[in-house]
């Protein structure tokens, strides 16, 4: 039996799109499922709980990061395996760690096929984080695109939070080290990519047991605003400005708030990885 717990409404319709396109590949083979669509913010977490509780086994998150977000915070992993159909703007997730089909069809293919697979989770206080948890300008960009995440908002939201964003002090202790910055941005990484497309942690691999620590400092002779298209493409790794640590947990002292997977929260900045968290499936590449 498969529970699908699907955002209809993510991704401007592509979320109805690929739900139809999901359960048609279930209709014509006989795969029993159930379909359990979300309503508000909180329900895709609440549903995750209540199926673990009566027996589930096979819980599918069909939407966009935040989907994806509520149920690995609702999920059980001693009891069920999650299956991923990506279908925001963004898919961020999916498309940098390529752990997920963008095709439904193919997707759900994966999840019927059932080969199993470990990913790593990021864990601050008692949540769960799939992707990136960041403070900094990535939430300020995400405050003023709440109500439009596609790429060409998040890209000219981030131009105009550049012209006026003031660095801000920061004390990151990773490794048993301890440094100070005057940063722009403080990204934590286990997916490598952010904003629908803008490539924060290049190197990041979701299955390696580590964090990718991006550290992003105001550029001292040039403009900040000349540096967003590097920025963007993943070419500002190995500048001055950035500093990259591997480790396995950091703490960040910082007044402001947080964002886990695109989620605002209001936590302290201690951030460790959870190696094979996370119980999904595999992919074949091809449909099947």
């Amino acid at each position: 039996m498969i529970d699908i717990i699907a955002n209809a409404t993510s991704g401007k319709g592509n979320g109805k799109k690929c739900l139809t396109a999901a359960v048609s590949y279930l209709d014509e083979r006989s795969i029993p499922y159930a379909v359990h669509e979300t309503y508000a913010v909180g329900h895709a977490r609440a549903l995750a709980e209540r199926l673990c509780a009566s027996g589930a086994d096979t819980i599918v998150a069909l939407g966009g990061d935040g989907t994806f977000h509520e149920v690995l915070n609702g999920i059980d992993f001693d009891k069920a395996r999650l299956g991923l159909i990506p279908a925001g703007r963004g898919n961020d997730f999916a498309i940098g760690t390529k752990t997920a089909d963008l095709d439904p069809v193919r997707a759900i293919a994966d999840i019927v096929r059932g080969e199993p697979r470990e990913l790593d989770y990021i864990r601050v206080a008692d949540k769960r984080c799939l992707n990136v948890v960041g403070t900094g300008l990535d939430v300020e960009v995400l405050l003023k695109t709440a109500k439009s995440r596609n790429k060409l908002s998040y890209v000219a939201s981030l131009f105009r939070c550049l012209l006026k964003f003031k660095p801000y002090h920061v004390v990151v202790e990773a490794d048993g080290e301890t440094k100070e910055y005057d940063c722009i941005m403080v990204g934590v990484c286990n997916g490598s990519q952010i904003g629908g497309g803008i490539r924060l942690a290049p190197t990041a691999v979701a299955d390696d047991g580590k964090l990718d620590v991006i550290i992003m400092e105001k550029p001292k002779h040039v403009s900040t605003v000349l540096v967003m298209p590097k920025f963007v493409k993943g070419k500002h790794m190995g500048k001055p400005y950035t500093h990259h640590i591997v480790c396995e947990s950091v703490k960040v002292t910082t007044p402001a708030k947080l964002q886990l997977d695109g989620e605002i929260y209001e936590l302290d900045f201690d951030a460790s990885i959870v190696k094979n968290g996370v119980k999904t499936f595999g992919r074949s590449g091809t449909d099947k």
